[in-house]
C-alpha cells in the first residue's frame, strides 16, 4: 500500500473508482458531505469538482493505492479566512469497506498531518458523526473532541445526526 497524492488530471482520470469509494462508504451511513439518495453518476461528478479545486497550497487530496486501486481517500482543505491560513478541515477520510481496520485510515490521517505539516499549517479540524465508529477511530488516533452539535447534517439512512467536533495540534 502506498499513499500518494494525486493531481487534477489523475482524479479525473480515477473519478468512477473514487465514486465507488464513496458508494461503498454511503452504504454503510457515512454522509461525507453528500445527501441520499447517491447516484454513481453524482459521485462521480463530486470528484470532478474536487479535481477542478485541487490547489497544492489550499485543497490536496490524498490516496491509498493497493496494486493501483484507491482503497482510501482524505482532504486537506486550508480554510478561506484572511485570518485562519494556518488552519485547514480534514474532508472526506474513506477506506474502502474491505480495509476498514487494517490501519489505513490511521495512516491515510497520519499522512495527512504531515502533508499539512509541509503546508505550514498549525492547526486541523474535523467533523463526524457522533457515536460512530468514526467518531470513536478520532479519539483513539489522539484528536482532541470540541463538543457535538445536535442534528448538524443528515446521514444517508435519513435520520439527522449530531455531528462530533475534533481538532489537533500541529
Amino acid at each position: 500500500m502506498e499513499i500518494v497524492e494525486l493531481s487534477p488530471d489523475e482524479v479525473r482520470a480515477a473519478a468512477d473508482e473514487l465514486g465507488r469509494l464513496l458508494l461503498d462508504a454511503h452504504e454503510s451511513n457515512m454522509a461525507l458531505g453528500l445527501a441520499a439518495p447517491l447516484s454513481a453518476e453524482h459521485a462521480r461528478e463530486v470528484w470532478i469538482e474536487t479535481a477542478a479545486r485541487l490547489d497544492p497550497e489550499r485543497r490536496v487530496l490524498l490516496a491509498a493505492l493497493e496494486d493501483a486501486v484507491v482503497v482510501g481517500t482524505v482532504q486537506i482543505v486550508r480554510a478561506d479566512a484572511e485570518n485562519g491560513a494556518h488552519r485547514a478541515e480534514i474532508q472526506r477520510l474513506a477506506v474502502r469497506g474491505d480495509r476498514r481496520g487494517s490501519g489505513l485510515g490511521r495512516a491515510l490521517l497520519a499522512a495527512a498531518v504531515e502533508r499539512a505539516r509541509g503546508l505550514g499549517l498549525r492547526v486541523l479540524w474535523l467533523s463526524t458523526h457522533a457515536d460512530t465508529g468514526s467518531d470513536r477511530f478520532y479519539e483513539a488516533v489522539g484528536w482532541s473532541r470540541l463538543g457535538t452539535l445536535p442534528l448538524y447534517s443528515q446521514r444517508p439512512d435519513g435520520t439527522l445526526a449530531g455531528s462530533a467536533f475534533y481538532y489537533f495540534v500541529l
